[in-house]
């Protein structure tokens, strides 16, 4: 730890505290703290049962700060252990990081305490908050070519919280981006709130977290003694705030070193150079399927861009640049250059194997070209190599230490950029939120009042109830008729028109499950068949509705952490096939929604299946939109809400299905 201390900054005073030395690393050692100078940060790194009385003592000795990398094991006792430790310091009024954490590095300041020695320490624009040890110990450790502000680890909380460090690296003027790694929100408000200040100063979050599986999660509370929260409730607060999430941490680090870069990506596409056909296929497949906007050139630089390559063929924004004659590098550089210049050009990549063997001369060529045109335009200029088995850093280094992001991995780094596109889409769309204080104008308050007085003590609202609810709030639903006769049931078909739908009015839950759904009855008779069956299995209250048909959504919502809390996926049986889903937080706008569900496997499907037509899609925006604010209208009295499936067609959209849960308060 002193090395550690010594090597981030060699003039700042640091005073051991060990009777056991009466000097360590050339420094004078204390036996007692109350013999020290006051400090502004007391560091405790003794045995779990010494912690309590040493951080009683540092307090009365006046200590500013306290760092406590220790603490006993997960048991049933440390809770009130750390509620102890936590209330002296906020007591005494001071703040203490930890314990259990590895600690922290201020690089912009040169200030830190931690027992991981930082290989480099020239500040750089990457902030790194961390519930995760080993996530720590790699921004301290791993990969000389990141640069960071700020990295810390932020323990067992007992009195900062992540949402506190957040709030530290955006008060570092140097930092660009932040990364964090979360288990658990201790600090809902406050996190909530920083992220708000990130996106209000434009400053990304990447974030990356476990807990998805509930194995995961019984995991991380045996190993942390750390309760992971609802990952939909954590993806819906991120999602309003722009925070990227990535999957896995290479996608994490590489995410972090592209938007940790000094220049931002800016309107228009992404423009490429390589030194492989085969790259450049891979290439333009990746770009397909992560759907990124690819620059579209102008013919005054496809003619020059022409000219310097030699032939008349299809010239893109991507470009395999190997001619193999000696005036290479010129022209490489000259390509970047000639990309980099045009209009709708966002920021240039330029791959080849940077570690490669210095004998074979490419990478230094594509490297120097690199470093020459990042001095020539105010775009970014990014490197990226194909695959992430790099063992020679040295030229890596030079180009890292030129300012210019270097990406393993061609995938990767186009995942990275996919994340840096989505977040100018967040920030162009976040002046038009409609915010939580605009949810009052979406609903009609009468309406809203008259409904909550109709639920009195009920538990939960039959289908035909639910979707009388919803029609009142301009949520377009399939007409319902209640029945519960053979009688009744044919002249509700009578009058509805056939082909309808029968569906038992029972209460169950799962009703296709029991059989208790019977679709496209054409006649009479098919509905006196189907209504006798019912009535025998599963009782004789029966609702009868007209057949629609139509893509399948479902949309759900709790009330989390966060507040109301919506989720939106494939609808009918696909909810449990298709497993990809959004989660977002209410109240949202129909751009809102636009953006979070864009990328879901069934919003694609609905788009080529419509093709042209957008009015469905806009409706179902915002519809969702509409529900939004209706569950934010009714936050504290619903206890959930499903809607599953809502059809979308040419005809536009229509629930067909509904159950409303109400809270016991």
């Amino acid at each position: 730890m002193l090395e550690a201390l010594q090597r981030i900054d060699p003039v700042k005073k640091i005073y051991p505290i060990t009777p056991r030395y009466e000097e360590i690393l050339g420094l004078k050692c204390y036996s007692d703290i109350g013999q020290a100078p006051v400090a502004e940060l007391a560091i405790i790194a003794s045995a779990s049962d010494r912690i309590e009385t040493e951080v009683a003592a540092a307090i009365a000795c006046g200590a500013k700060s306290l760092l406590v990398f220790g603490a006993p094991t997960a048991t049933t006792d440390r809770p009130k252990w750390l509620r102890r430790i936590g209330d002296m310091a906020l007591e005494a009024e001071i703040n203490l990081l930890g314990p259990d954490t590895l600690g922290f590095v201020n690089y912009s300041q040169k200030c830190g305490a931690t027992w991981a020695v930082p290989d480099q320490i020239e500040p750089g624009g990457i902030a790194i908050v961390s519930q995760s040890g080993t996530v720590y110990w790699e921004a301290i450790t791993n990969d000389p070519r990141l640069r960071f502000s700020f990295s810390g680890h932020s323990g067992l909380e007992s009195t900062l919280t992540m949402a506190d460090l957040i709030k530290y690296c955006l008060s570092i003027d140097s930092t660009r981006v932040i990364g964090i790694y979360v288990e658990t929100v201790r600090d809902a408000e406050g996190f909530e709130q920083s992220l708000l200040e990130a996106a209000e100063r434009e400053i990304p979050v990447v974030a990356l977290y476990a807990g998805r599986t509930d194995k995961s999660r019984t995991q991380m509370m045996t190993h942390a003694g750390r309760l992971a929260g609802g990952r939909s409730d954590l993806e819906g607060i991120l999602n309003r705030y722009g925070v990227a999430r990535a999957t896995s941490p290479d996608e994490w680090w590489t995410t972090l070193a592209l938007l940790g870069g000094e220049r931002r990506i800016g309107t228009g596409g992404l423009a490429a150079v390589m030194d492989s056909g085969g790259g450049l296929a891979m290439y333009l497949d990746f770009a397909e399927e992560l759907r990124l906007p690819l620059a579209e050139l102008s013919p005054e630089t496809k003619n020059a861009i022409s000219g310097l390559l030699g032939y008349d063929g299809e010239i893109g924004s991507a470009l395999d640049f190997w001619i193999g004659d000696s005036d290479r590098h010129a022209r490489t550089e000259k390509l970047i250059a000639t990309l980099a210049g045009d209009n709708d050009t966002a920021a240039v990549m330029a791959f080849t194997t940077y570690a490669e063997s210095k004998s074979a001369g490419f990478a230094e060529s594509v490297a120097d070209a690199c470093l020459q045109v990042i001095t020539q335009t105010a775009k970014p200029i990014v490197a990226a190599t194909y695959t992430s088995r790099q063992v020679q850093p040295d030229l890596m280094l030079r180009i890292a230490d030129a300012g210019i992001p270097i990406l393993d991995g061609m995938k990767t780094a186009l995942i990275a950029f996919s994340h840096a596109f989505r977040y100018r889409s967040f920030q162009d769309l976040r002046k038009s939120r409609t915010g939580k204080d605009s949810a009052a104008d979406a609903t009609d308050t009468n309406q809203v009042e008259s409904w909550k007085r109709r639920f009195g003590g009920a538990a939960q609202l039959a289908e035909a109830d639910a979707l009388a609810f919803l029609s009142d709030f301009n949520i377009p639903c399939v007409r319902t008729i209640r029945a519960d006769t053979v009688a009744a049931a044919v002249s509700a078909a009578d009058e509805l028109g056939y082909p309808v739908v029968l569906k038992t009015d029972e209460g169950l839950a799962h009703k296709a499950a029991h059989g208790g759904v019977h679709l496209s009855l054409q006649d009479c008779d098919a509905v006196s068949s189907a209504y006798t069956k019912v009535a025998a299995d599963l009782g004789p209250k029966v609702l009868i509705a007209p057949m629609a048909s139509g893509h399948e959504i479902a949309i759900g919502m709790v009330f989390g952490q966060f507040g109301p809390n919506m989720m939106i996926s494939a609808g009918g049986v696909l909810i449990e096939l298709l497993k990809d889903r959004c989660y977002l937080l209410g109240p949202v706008s129909p751009d809102e929604v636009k953006r979070a569900v864009d990328d879901l496997q069934v919003m694609q499907v609905i788009s080529e299946s419509l093709g042209s037509n957008l009015a469905a899609q806009t409706e179902l925006h915002e519809l969702i939109s509409r529900i939004s604010h209706l569950a934010c209208a009714f936050d504290g009295v619903l206890s959930e809400l499903d809607i599953n499936p809502v059809l979308v067609s040419v005809n536009g959209c229509v629930a067909v299905d509904a159950l409303i849960g109400l809270s016991a308060n």
